[in-house]
C-alpha cells in the first residue's frame, strides 16, 4: 500500500469512526458505575446518520476502485497529465522567455493547460476518489519533474477566472479565448483571443484522448 492509498483509508477510517462515535449518546460518570448519567446529544441524529452514510460511501468506493486497478490507473493517469504538460514547456518555452510579454503568454498558455486537465478530470471521473488521486498525482509530478513551472500551474488568481467562467450561465464559446487575452495584458486582441481558443480546445482533445486510453474498469 502506497502513503496516498494508506492517507485516503484512513481518511474514510476516520470519517467513519467519527461518524459512528457521533452518534452514541455520551455517558459521564457521576460517582461509581451506578450513578452513571446520560449527556445531552450535541448534534442532531439527521445529521449523524448523514455523516456516518457519507464516510461509508466514501471508504466502500476507495474499497471498490482499489480492488479494480482504477487507484493505480488514476495514478498513471496523473502522470501522463504532468508529461503532457512539462512536455509543453519544454518544447515550446525552454529557455523560458526573457520578453516580458512572451514569458507572460508562456506563463498562461501552462496554466490554461493545467485548468484543462482539472476540468477534464472533474466531469469525466467517475469517481471522486479517482479524480482526487489523479490531481494530486498530477502535481506531484510536476513539483519533481519541473518544479520552476509550479508558481505558473499554481497562480490561483488567473486560475480563478477560468473557474468563474466555466460555472457563468452567460459562458460564451469564445470566453476561454478572452480570459486568456485579458491575462496575457491586452483582453481586445483577437489573435490573442484565438490563441487562447485554439489550444483550450487542443488540449483539452489531448486529456480527454489520455482519459480514453486510460481504460478504467466499471465498478
Amino acid at each position: 500500500m502506497t502513503p496516498l492509498d494508506f492517507t485516503l483509508l484512513i481518511f474514510g477510517a476516520t470519517l467513519m469512526l467519527a461518524a459512528f462515535m457521533g452518534s452514541n449518546l455520551l455517558l459521564c460518570s457521576a460517582g461509581d458505575d451506578a450513578d452513571m448519567k446520560i449527556a445531552p446529544k450535541r448534534f442532531s441524529g439527521a445529521k449523524k446518520a448523514r455523516d456516518h452514510s457519507e464516510a461509508q460511501a466514501e471508504a466502500q468506493d476507495y474499497l471498490r476502485q482499489k480492488s479494480s486497478g482504477n487507484i493505480d490507473l488514476a495514478r498513471t493517469l496523473g502522470e501522463r497529465y504532468a508529461a503532457l504538460l512539462v512536455d509543453e514547456a519544454r518544447q515550446n518555452f525552454e529557455p523560458w522567455p526573457v520578453d516580458m510579454a512572451q514569458s507572460l503568454r508562456a506563463h498562461h498558455r501552462l496554466l490554461l493547460l493545467s485548468y484543462v486537465v482539472n476540468r477534464v478530470v472533474a466531469e469525466l471521473c467517475a469517481s471522486s476518489i479517482l479524480s482526487q488521486t489523479t490531481i494530486n498525482v498530477f502535481y506531484n509530478e510536476i513539483e519533481q519533474a519541473a518544479p520552476q513551472l509550479e508558481k505558473y500551474i499554481k497562480d490561483m488568481a488567473s486560475y480563478s477566472l477560468y473557474i468563474l467562467c466555466e460555472r457563468s450561465e452567460s459562458c460564451g464559446e469564445d470566453e476561454i479565448g478572452r480570459i486568456y487575452a485579458r491575462l496575457c495584458g491586452d483582453k481586445d486582441n483577437q489573435s490573442l483571443i484565438d490563441e487562447g481558443n485554439r489550444y483550450y480546445h487542443t488540449y483539452r482533445s489531448a486529456c480527454e484522448e489520455l482519459h480514453r486510453e486510460i481504460g478504467y474498469a466499471q465498478v
